[in-house]
């Protein structure tokens, strides 16, 4: 009995010994690639709903998701600027129960979608490295493209892991350097595609919707029903580095400043590259249709999804395409087109843009990797330190002051779904994800009938501010849902959310029970001033 009345007292010890270390810069580096990524992932916008809109949405997705959400993130980080962040938020307002499932379905979509990164850094070396893709024989022995592959994920998994467990703000100047060394070569390709555009004498006239046609509401609303799922996710994730809130100096005031930042960074990231590219030599005579263009069967190629569209192979080999085993073009085949524009088909200029912004797009998965996993990795933690996971998990390094057994154990998780057995899993996050923000988003508003007495950073413009930060990102909320859906089915989309949730909802009980006994709830409105 004398241990278990211990457990309070372990737990608190423990959480003394985090450093308060993340300054500006780091956390900047640490939401920047936790919202975005570079221009990476705007290439699927443009391909699937067309260039005038893939454009609009990158004005537009900030002002109806992202600046609502930022504004719902500074309200509930300045009321609760403590580690867990999300986790406290739902909690406070709809008891242990919502809060326990937030954690969890944020903590399950982390393993499938923070393990992804890895991966997709390994499929950019493959650009350097055939055998990455191919295959390779070592010592007489058939290796597998899968196995190398996972092999490099694996070795990136390990290697980040030991950096978070140095410390966050070793972490996060480590992506405020990625991100410098990233948008370097995304800043060459820009220059050259706008030169491109001028000396060339581009048109200007590429279409609002994909193959140009008419803009009207059915064909409107059959684009916005990809794209606006597309900007969404290059836009989202604002509240996930609060869960490593008592890691951050002076929170209520970094934390604001810092998402500031980030969003004119991001609407920049994504804009700049993706109309230098459109108009400095990937994006006219309907070359904009295969960016960001998947095969409907691995190694089919894109022939039959744009010959759907009317597009032919001639067309299609017009643009150095092979319809039958080319996959979709990505920024570091968009650059080679614009060096192609400049200086001639596959001339120096252009092998030297596509590589830079390969190496580009590698920095940019391990900058994911780094920011994503942060919130991860801390979000365990913090539901340990309130009695909600088994408390070995709220062990923190006597030395670099992180919590290290939670980052080791989600470190092991990244290794196995990283592997190709789980990939596909990866759909789920968009479902559990979205629930859990909207949990955040109606806690907001509970919050402000339960306990308006509470010092906060408030929405500006009264009720009609705080109609806005709940209608706007729900109805994009929405959309990207049954857009999900319509792509996946049921079955797919949701089904593994549900089975996922269904996981969390049984071993809330026996946790509720046995392992939260003892332990103090932690009272997230007190910020402990430790530096």
């Amino acid at each position: 009995m004398a241990l278990e009345m211990d457990k309070g007292k372990l737990v608190a010890a423990e959480k003394k010994k985090l450093k308060r270390e993340l300054t500006l810069l780091p956390l900047f580096g640490l939401i920047y690639f936790t919202v975005c990524g570079g221009a990476f992932g705007a290439e699927p916008m443009v391909g699937l709903s067309g260039p005038g809109l893939a454009l609009l949405l990158m004005v537009i997705t900030p002002l109806v998701f992202s600046i609502p959400n930022m504004l719902m993130v500074r309200e509930m980080q300045s009321m609760m600027p403590v580690e867990g962040g999300y986790y406290h938020w739902v909690k406070q307002a709809f008891g242990p129960f919502a809060g326990f499932m937030s954690g969890w379905m944020n903590w399950v979509v982390s393993w499938v979608d923070v393990s992804i990164y890895p991966v997709w850094t390994a499929w950019y070396l493959s650009y350097f490295i055939p055998a990455l893709e191919e295959g390779t024989t070592i010592f007489g022995m058939e290796v597998s493209s899968d196995l190398l592959s996972w092999l490099v994920a694996a070795v990136l998994i390990i290697v980040i892991s030991l950096l978070n467990m140095r410390g966050a703000k070793l972490s996060g100047l480590t992506a405020s350097w990625l991100g410098l060394l990233m948008i370097i070569p995304l800043v060459i390709m820009s220059i050259f595609g706008f030169y491109s555009w001028i000396v060339n004498g581009t048109p200007t006239d590429i279409p609002f919707l994909t193959g140009g046609v008419e803009v009207n509401g059915q064909n409107l609303l059959g684009a916005l029903s990809v794209g606006i799922y597309v900007a969404m996710w290059n836009f989202m994730g604002w509240e996930l580095p609060t869960a490593a809130g008592d890691e951050i100096k002076n929170p209520k005031k970094t934390y604001p400043r810092a998402m500031v930042l980030v969003l004119i960074a991001a609407i920049l990231s994504y804009s700049i590259p993706t109309v230098a590219g459109l108009y400095g030599g990937a994006g006219t005579d309907g070359q904009y249709m295969v960016w960001g263009i998947e095969e409907a069967e691995t190694g089919a190629g894109i022939g039959p999804i744009l010959n759907e569209q009317g597009i032919t192979d001639a067309q299609m080999t017009s643009w150095g395409v092979d319809p039958s085993i080319d996959a979709g073009w990505e920024f570091p085949t968009i650059a080679h087109r614009i060096g192609d524009a400049v200086a001639g088909k596959d001339s120096p200029l252009s092998y030297f843009l596509g590589a830079i912004v390969g190496i580009s797009a590698i920095f940019s998965m391990i900058g994911l990797f780094i920011g994503n996993g942060l919130g991860g990795t801390r979000v365990p933690y913090a539901m340990a330190e309130d009695g909600m996971m088994p408390t070995w998990l709220n062990k923190v390094h006597p030395k670099f002051g992180t919590p290290w057994v939670s980052i080791l154990i989600c470190g092991v998780f990244y290794l196995i779904f990283s592997t190709s057995a789980f990939q596909n899993l990866v759909v789920i996050d968009v479902f559990l994800n979205m629930l859990v923000l909207m949990a955040e988003i109606f806690a907001l508003v509970a919050l402000r009938i339960k306990r308006p007495e509470l010092p906060r950073k408030r929405v500006p413009g009264g009720v009609w501010g705080l109609i806005y930060i709940v209608i706007a990102p729900l109805t994009i909320i929405v959309l990207a849902i049954v857009s999900q859906v319509l792509d996946y089915g049921w079955q797919g989309a949701i089904g593994w959310g549900l089975i996922a949730m269904a996981i969390g909802a049984i071993l809330y009980f026996p946790i509720r029970k046995w392992v939260k006994k003892d332990i103090p709830d932690v009272d997230p409105y007190v910020l402990d001033t430790v530096e």
